[in-house]
């Protein structure tokens, strides 16, 4: 019953990256962890303050907030790393079903679209998956110290770019508004000849200005007035998410919870599968095939797509990625490599997509919400297997679930007061980076401990593919 009760939750809503090792050296689990109750002590309480802030300032980014969750739970709550992560990714899906029901009825800020991106995701997610499975093996198999040393240093140059990035944003919104608020004198008073709010003078200039220029008529009516048919079906395909790609998605991930599930682990192991042996590297390599197919299907449908736009004259908007031949094959590489870290160093992927996204020029109301729902299907297949092989406190389960849920509902809303507000799209960049500074601190102290052991003479313990456990 519990098996097919976790089935339906992951494909019902997710898809999944290969389970991440951890870096560090695990202490001995607690065989309390697994079963302790919540009994709202200090310790429980101010966990679950901690969690909800981290959680609300997560929520912007669409990053998940797993590196910072994670220690979390081992060093206030006092959970081991494997009970630990399961916990993160328990508030994680909460969190990113919050995002999802924010996110999908919103609309592109500048074109006929939804706010998500799917082509992005069909692109992003499956060859991550690849690159982590790859990465997962060699973290088992490296120092944990190097792990540690890498892992900061990733972390802390992914997050010095992001604030580079963010702070370039803010100082242009700046100067549009500086510009806007000089071209606007003569509109400083309303119908009534009373003065104007100067925030309400501000946006309306600001709006004038990002519009100036633009052929503001309904793109579908212009298509369908010039008779270009083209045009006016892959504006009419955009105005919606096509099924197909929505079901690739699930089917990865069908397709991944399978394999982990076929593998064994805890107290199942439907095939009888020993580590180590044949038919589990047969079952473990299976993965590659099946998301690089995938990632075939995905670049054929994208190339294909952008023929068709540049026949009939297609216009990009700003943050919009042209998947030609070139991009199909540099951008997928470099997700692989996000994966790879990822995979490698034991953090969740949406630390590694979050500001890949923002690199490759996607909007940031974009990138916030197409991250988020790749989290979405990855902690909820990820939450299902924990829960398969009795890996999650269903106790703290619960309520930490509940936490990301409430909690990202309200960072997101006063996410959007904000830009809504103060018109700075630069906001989300910052949270991303602050996210991503915040868990280069925390994995440092989490996993610093390998690096006094390396100082000290004391040598790590031989590690083996079948001896370390997994993690998201």
């Amino acid at each position: 019953m519990r098996l097919s009760i976790a089935l339906i939750l992951a494909c019902a809503t997710a898809t999944i990256d290969f389970p991440y090792l951890i870096s560090a050296e695990e202490p001995a689990a607690t065989p309390s962890d697994h079963d302790k109750v919540v009994d709202f002590d200090q310790r429980d309480l101010m966990t679950f303050s901690i969690a909800s802030l981290l959680i609300m300032i997560a929520a912007g980014g669409g990053i998940g907030g797993g590196g910072v969750l994670v220690p979390t739970y081992i060093f206030v709550l006092g959970f081991a790393p494997q009970y630990a992560i399961p916990l993160s990714n328990a508030t994680i899906l909460g969190s990113s079903i919050a995002n999802i029901l924010f996110n999908v009825r919103k609309r592109h800020p500048d074109a006929d679209r939804p706010l998500i991106d799917w082509d992005i995701m069909l692109v992003m997610e499956p060859v991550t998956i690849a690159g982590a499975l790859v990465g997962s093996f060699i973290n088992v198999l490296s120092p944990p110290w190097l792990i540690c040393i890498m892992l900061v240093v990733l972390l802390t140059a992914t997050a010095v770019k992001s604030y580079k990035k963010g702070f370039k944003m803010y100082n242009k919104e700046t100067e549009a508004m500086e510009s806007a608020s000089k071209h606007i004198i003569s509109e400083e008073y309303d119908q009534y000849g009373l003065v104007k709010e100067p925030g309400e003078v501000l946006k309306q200039g600001l709006v004038n200005v990002a519009y100036k220029g633009l052929d503001m008529e309904n793109p579908l009516e212009l298509a369908m007035e010039h008779k270009n048919h083209t045009l006016y079906q892959i504006l009419y395909n955009e105005r919606s998410t096509s099924l197909w790609k929505v079901l690739m998605m699930f089917f990865v991930t069908g397709g991944m919870l399978s394999l982990t599930i076929m593998k064994g682990g805890g107290h199942i192991n439907p095939l009888n599968i020993t580590c180590g042996s044949m038919n589990y590297w047969i079952i473990t390599l299976a993965a590659l095939p099946l998301v690089l197919g995938v990632s075939i299907i995905a670049r054929n449908h994208l190339v294909k797509v952008w023929r068709q736009k540049a026949e009939c004259g297609f216009r990009y908007v700003e943050g919009d990625v042209e998947w030609n031949e070139t991009n199909t094959i540099k951008y997928p590489l470099i997700c692989s490599i996000a994966g790879l870290c990822a995979g490698m160093f034991g953090i969740g992927g949406g630390i590694v997509k979050g500001p890949l996204m923002l690199e490759m020029g996607v909007r940031p109301e974009v990138c916030s919400a197409t991250s988020a729902t790749m989290i979405l299907f990855t902690s909820s297949a990820a939450t299902a297997s924990y829960l398969l092989f009795d890996s999650l406190n269903p106790h703290y389960g619960i309520i930490v679930f509940t936490l990301g849920f409430c909690n990202t509902l309200i960072g997101q809303k006063a996410l959007n007061v904000m830009v809504k507000k103060y018109g700075r799209s630069s906001i989300i960049i910052l949270l991303i980076a602050t996210i991503v500074a915040m868990s280069a601190v925390a994995m440092g102290l989490e996993s610093g401990g390998t690096i006094i052991d390396l100082f000290s003479g004391k040598s790590s313990p031989a590690k083996s593919i079948c001896g370390s456990g997994g993690a998201e």
